[in-house]
């Protein structure tokens, strides 16, 4: 027994002795492939190990080339960013003026890493730079720099290989089926532009509103213009300064075929052909119409705008004070309206009002009349002056004007003249500077109609509209506001009761609540307002009595 235990011992050293032996050679691989991977890592990536190349332009252009071989244009472009700097001056910072300057990223790769280099090229190549990965600045060697100012790469140091561009309408670019493009580099000598980017052999089609208008930035020496409709027939085919003797009287698809040409020349720095074919669906020209040309200050009139589909993208602008900015709200498919309040203290005079829709801009007079309002004395009892005009309450109440009067609805209730809204005795009317409790200066300018009327007299919608607003505010007291569409609003202050809620749809005449004598009045009343967007407007326009309109003219839809 004692000899089989020894030998088990002995048995045992030897089995550990080569086991230590077989796991350091299997670690002896893993040891090799480390030591190879981390030089590899540490390896500076040269003309031995680099396998591909790209660089992005400041344009935004990528190339990418992958080494398949030695000699090939991979292999060669390589070589040029990888020697460059053999050549170039060090510097101890670029020139202040590149500061911010786009430049080329040249990325360089290896199997296992890859080094970035930052150009600043342009085209002229005793100032061009550029930054080594390490960070080194450094000023490039003329020729080396002529070398690549002269290659397809560099196509985007000049401004004359970008090709014209052909618009419609104003806002939308028109891609060609065919280009042929030239440009002259920094040797004097014609590069053929790269334009597989810009060309689409398709095809494509365009919605255009308020009119096809063809226009390029870069005017061509000539350009045909040819226009058929769906079945064939040639509406227009002559030359592009003409095209303004064309236009549709509708909307409908045409198909378009130009041709433009710029000419080579003896000073001209590029030169080449472009065709396109398309097809567009156009809407005629857009038309406006005023419901009334002249109107009083602090009242208010309808624009109609025709053959407008999208009535976000009519735009406004006028001389008339305080620039209002009218909402147009789509009436049909082909026609919007907007509402334009004519502030108060607008003198008397023409305005130009300026809409534009598309390729169209129209330019309509509107005359103004400002009569003045006569200021007028009111008494209210001193207690509910302090408790209705407030601070507090004159804050609460803007507010409350501001967060009702930013919506309008694309809805249109209302049709036809307006009622007063209430049987009483007109206490004052709109407009006018109120000297409150014979004060010395005018305290307000009256928004609204106020009526003294027997205890609890109904009070009427004045036209259809929908509920916007129901609450007890300490200025306006028990209010109620009713949205007639088109941003143009109705409101009820001094409320005894009310009768709705908000979200109800009210008919002309509906009960809305009663008169009283809540929030700011000195008498059992009611206020009665107007208001188009942010402004409050006189109302005696809408009015079944009016001698100047009796209701809201919406020109074209409403006569």
């Amino acid at each position: 027994m004692r000899i089989v235990i020894v030998m088990k011992g002995r048995y045992a050293v030897k089995n550990k002795f080569i086991a230590a032996i077989v796991a350091v050679a299997c670690l002896i691989p893993s040891g090799v492939a480390y030591a190879s991977y981390h030089r590899t890592q540490n390896a500076p990536v040269d003309l031995r190990n680099a396998v591909s190349i790209s660089i992005d332009d400041v344009n935004g252009k990528s190339y990418t080339l992958v080494k398949e071989r030695e000699g090939d244009a991979a292999d060669r472009l390589i070589e040029y960013f990888l020697t460059v700097k053999d050549r170039a001056q060090a510097l101890s910072a670029l020139p202040d003026s590149l500061t911010g300057e786009q430049f080329f990223k040249v990325r360089i790769a290896a199997a296992v890493k890859d080094v970035t280099y930052q150009y600043y090229f342009s085209s002229d190549p005793t100032t061009c730079y550029f930054v080594a990965p390490d960070g080194t600045p450094y000023k490039m060697n003329e020729d080396d720099a002529e070398a690549f100012i002269t290659t397809e790469y560099a196509e985007s140091l000049y401004h004359e290989a970008a090709m014209p561009t052909l618009t419609l309408s104003r806002t939308v670019d028109v891609t060609p089926d065919e280009a042929s493009w030239l440009y002259k580099n920094y040797t004097g000598d014609y590069v053929e532009a790269d334009v597989s980017a810009m060309v689409y052999p398709n095809i494509e089609t365009y919605d255009i509103e308020g009119g096809l208008d063809l226009s390029f930035d870069m005017d061509p020496d000539f350009c045909s213009v040819k226009i058929s409709d769906t079945s064939g027939g040639v509406l227009y085919d002559g030359y592009l300064e003409n095209i303004s003797e064309f236009s549709l009287s509708s909307t409908r698809t045409v198909y378009v075929e130009v041709s433009a040409k710029w000419y080579q020349d003896a000073v001209r720095t590029f030169y080449g052909n472009l065709t396109y074919n398309f097809s567009s669906t156009v809407t005629a020209p857009a038309e406006f119409y005023l419901g009334m040309n002249e109107v009083q200050a602090g009242r208010f009139i309808a624009i109609t705008a025709m053959n407008v589909p999208k009535a976000e993208n009519v735009t406004f602008s006028s001389n008339l004070p305080s620039s209002p900015s009218p909402v147009f709200y789509q009436e049909n498919e082909n026609a919007a309206v907007a509402l334009l309040p004519i502030p108060v203290d607008t003198a008397d005079g023409v305005y130009d009002l300026t809409l534009e829709y598309g390729v169209t801009t129209v330019h309509l007079p509107l005359t103004v009349i400002n009569y003045g309002f006569a200021p007028v004395s009111y008494n209210v009892y001193d207690s509910v002056v302090q408790a209705t005009r407030n601070s507090a309450a004159l804050t609460q109440f803007e507010a409350a004007v501001a967060e009702i009067t930013a919506q309008g609805s694309g809805t249109r209730y209302f049709s036809g003249y307006f009622l007063e809204g209430v049987e009483g005795t007109l206490k004052m009317g709109f407009g006018r500077e109120v000297y409150l409790n014979n004060s010395a200066e005018p305290v307000y300018r009256n928004n609204g109609v106020d009526y003294a009327t027997d205890a609890d007299a109904p009070v009427a919608a004045c036209n259809r509209g929908q509920v916007v607003y129901v609450g007890t505010l300490d200025y306006a007291g028990n209010i109620v506001v009713i949205e007639h569409g088109y941003g143009l609003k109705t409101w009820y202050y001094n409320l005894g009761t009310i009768a709705v809620s908000v979200g109800d749809t009210v008919e002309r005449g509906q009960l809305i609540g009663t008169a009283g004598m809540s929030g700011f009045i000195g008498f059992n009343g009611v206020h009665i307002a107007m208001s188009v967007g942010n402004q409050f407007v006189c109302p005696y326009d809408t009015w079944a009595d009016s001698e100047i309109a009796g209701k809201v003219i919406i020109a074209r839809i409403e006569e």
